[in-house]
């Protein structure tokens, strides 16, 4: 019912009205001695160069007057001695100055409009925000306080309402009023499309939970995601991950998972058409077609996938607990090219139930595989694997009786739920068993994960 023009959010995220050049001139940084200096090269984005100098964002935006997240390649940036306050104190801070303001790890808009004395409309028109949403590494810009009663409703209704638990004077109610009419204000220009006749106690409720700070909903946590991705900030993406996903998918293993994205050469990636499937106060699953561009070219790639979101019991908020991949289409894998020395693909002969390694044109491993039986045949065609997960639970329905095999190890999908896998409940292999996946042995498909990358061509034929 409550839906945010996802669109509008992200086109504006890194929209900056005032000189962040400005900004650090009102409120200068301590002096930085000797500085680093890096040029920027293909590839270089600010979330990169802050985790390979261990300095914020905002600090490297900051310092080298920034306006926005965009780098150009052979662009001089200096890079701080240390990673001081990117954010200028509220206290202190001259009112009729507006300030940027780049934002933190669990920050909110009701909570930075009340320490900086001003009005989250305030902010959202100052920024050009079309929601109350935002993420971290974001530019604001903390407008002018116009005067005294620019006081964030927020911080006000607190207090209101605990003054109404013990007082139902006539000189309460004409407070809760105005802060009720001021909440209903705000979410108007939020643009949110509520039915204004809503009662007091809904108007609260939907207030607190979408400018004060409430986790964001999971069709945004896909989005945010992407985004984090797209950017190359694959920590802020993995933290997005539930721990079971890190253990099952990626044995805990951070570089690998981040080494996934690097295989796949990615120039970028984006969500679009986020819509919720099913949803529930403990899962949800999301829908969503993601592109990725790829390659020396950007070649885009689109696919279908489908997300399983868990609510974290610790925080709240939406974790990514699944995800199913599709090739979009008719989205074709790219031709494998046996002239090329260098060039690993796999060979998958349904005919002869064997899997070979391929190097070019050589066959440099083989082994034998159980593939689809007649009920549930494999897929044939060229393919590519996208998803790579150390362990994963499969399930699903035989002629009505329901089957789950927990923690499949060594998992390369390369098309919707068909995948390549060790296979732990049987050892007759050579002979046709599964479900549509390719069967190899767990050592077999240790070596076989190893050898592939996200992207490895999977040619599969009888």
């Amino acid at each position: 019912m409550y839906l945010i023009n996802r669109a509008i959010i992200f086109a504006a995220i890194f929209t900056l009205l005032v000189s962040v050049a400005t900004a650090g001139a009102v409120y200068a940084a301590p002096d930085l001695p000797d500085p680093i200096f890096h040029v920027v090269q293909p590839g270089d984005n600010l979330g990169e160069l802050s985790d390979r100098y261990g300095i914020s964002i905002g600090a490297l935006a900051l310092a080298n007057g920034l306006s926005s997240s965009i780098i150009h390649v052979g662009q001089n940036l200096v890079i701080p001695d240390s990673d001081w306050p990117v954010n200028p104190e509220s206290k202190g801070r001259d009112p009729h100055q507006q300030i940027t303001y780049v934002v933190r790890r669990g920050d909110y808009l009701g909570r930075l409009a009340s320490e900086y004395g001003t009005t989250v409309g305030a902010i959202m028109t100052a920024s050009s925000l079309a929601s109350p949403l935002i993420i971290t590494d974001q530019f604001l810009t903390i407008p002018a306080i116009s005067g005294p009663e620019s006081v964030d409703a927020a911080a006000t209704l607190v207090e209101v309402t605990a003054a109404e638990t013990v007082d139902d004077s006539a000189e309460v109610a004409d407070d809760v009023a105005e802060i009720e009419a001021r909440m209903r204000e705000e979410l108007r220009d939020a643009h949110y499309p509520y039915a204004f006749t809503e009662s007091p106690a809904e108007i609260t409720r939907v207030y607190l939970d979408t400018v004060n700070g409430a986790g964001a909903a999971p069709s945004d946590v896909i989005v945010s995601y992407w985004n984090y991705v797209s950017d190359k900030r694959y920590e802020a993406a993995w933290d997005m991950l539930t721990d079971g996903f890190q253990a099952r998918a990626h044995d805990n293993d951070f570089e690998e998972y981040s080494k996934n994205y690097s295989d796949m050469a990615l120039c970028s990636a984006k969500a679009e058409n986020v819509e919720i499937a099913s949803q529930g106060s403990i899962q949800t699953v999301v829908d969503a077609d993601v592109t990725y561009r790829s390659g020396a070219d950007c070649t885009p790639l689109e696919f279908n996938m489908t997300f399983t979101l868990v609510a974290l019991s610790e925080s709240g908020a939406w974790g990514i607990e699944k995800v199913a991949v599709t090739p979009y289409g008719e989205a074709d894998a790219p031709e494998n090219d046996p002239s090329n020395a260098e060039s690993k693909w796999i060979d998958v002969d349904i005919g002869s139930q064997r899997v070979y390694a391929m190097v070019g044109g050589r066959r440099v491993q083989a082994f034998a595989a159980s593939t689809g039986i007649e009920r549930y045949p494999t897929v044939a065609g060229q393919f590519q694997v996208w998803v790579k997960l150390r362990k994963d639970d499969m399930r699903g329905v035989d002629l009505g009786v329901p089957w789950y095999l927990p923690d499949v190890p060594y998992v390369m999908y390369f098309f919707s739920d068909y995948g390549i896998h060790g296979t732990y409940w049987h050892d007759n292999f050579g002979t046709p068993m599964s479900h549509g996946c390719i069967n190899l042995s767990i050592a077999d498909a240790e070596w076989l994960y190893n050898f592939s990358s996200v992207g490895t061509v999977v040619n599969i034929h009888h």
